[in-house]
């Protein structure tokens, strides 16, 4: 089987996809209250998702994850989810909010979608609001519970900003604690409507580990070399992880490629350019393909002004 190996020897495995860009949140790192949206007719329908990540398979593609925007907002999410589950795939995933995730939790244990990153930066009810602009706190916990008790594996994405949810670190290790979940911290990002607050909220993972080690010991867990995560566990049970791609950046053994709603494949979350594989043939595909094997970066960009929602999680 050939495979896509890019210059710098790193084997493409991974596809982040994007179903929509639209969300039923505002958080405020990520998108305007006003934000505009892609058209729907822009999308890719889901037979041409199918076809894509098919062809991939047939290059060394192993793992899958459905993204947006909220890709629980998307109005063929089921179909999409019953054609990429149907291929021979490793591991599918979801990143979500986990708002409508109630609704579609039985489509997804049917289909063996069971490896779940929901977003959740607080567990406040008032900081929740206040970076989101959203009133689901209950509602996204209530929603986790109910994924964990259906046997769900499931990662808590906790994007870290100083002096808003920084003082809820140890509340997430409780949480983690207590419902045996795994939970990330994350950096900050240089991303779209983040660049402009970095500087005054951006707080690093090797500060919230010391924080950390002040109360709990941290035990080194071992991960796979192109995990975007280095993971510890505490003696009491919490299991913890830190994304850490602004201090310390993996893109040397980055696996990853990212396909957006509207037909942009992408080699790098922090790379504007990409190629259109819409309304192309067979071997004109397979010409992008090669193609972006060169457009992958071996160092990590400084920023990217491209929206975060635009470009899939």
């Amino acid at each position: 089987m050939k495979q896509l190996i890019d210059p710098y020897n790193r084997r493409i495995r991974k596809l982040r996809v994007s179903i929509t860009d639209q969300c039923n949140l505002r958080c405020h790192y990520c998108m305007p209250l006003d934000a505009e949206f892609m058209d729907k007719k822009s999308y890719l329908a889901p037979d041409e998702y199918r076809d894509i990540v098919a062809e991939l398979i047939d290059f060394g593609l192993e793992e899958v994850r459905l993204t947006g925007g909220e890709p629980l907002l998307r109005q063929s999410f089921s179909e999409i989810v019953s054609l990429i589950s149907s291929l021979p795939l490793k591991k599918i995933g979801l990143t979500s909010n986990g708002i409508f995730l109630d609704r579609y939790v039985d489509l997804l244990a049917d289909h063996g979608i069971i490896n779940l990153n929901i977003s959740l930066d607080s567990l406040n009810e008032t900081t929740f609001k206040q970076i989101t602009h959203g009133n689901y706190l209950e509602k996204i916990k209530q929603n986790i519970l109910l994924a964990k008790n259906k046997g769900f594996n499931i990662k808590i994405n906790v994007v870290m900003m100083k002096g808003i949810n920084d003082m809820e670190i140890f509340d997430f290790v409780e949480y983690s604690q207590n419902l045996q979940i795994e939970v990330r911290f994350l950096e900050l990002m240089r991303i779209g409507y983040a660049c402009h607050e970095q500087e005054e909220k951006f707080i690093s993972a090797r500060h919230l580990i010391d924080k950390l080690e002040q109360k709990y010991q941290l035990i080194p867990v071992q991960t796979a070399l192109d995990s975007t995560s280095f993971n510890y566990r505490t003696a009491e049970g919490a299991k913890i992880g830190f994304i850490a791609s602004e201090s310390q950046p993996f893109c040397g053994h980055c696996s990853r490629w990212r396909l957006s709603a509207d037909g942009i494949l992408r080699a790098c979350l922090l790379k504007t350019d990409g190629l259109s594989i819409r309304n192309l043939d067979y071997p004109q595909r397979l010409e992008v393909y090669q193609m972006l094997l060169g457009m992958k970066p071996y160092l990590r960009p400084v920023e990217v002004r491209h929206p975060m929602h635009q470009i899939g999680g």
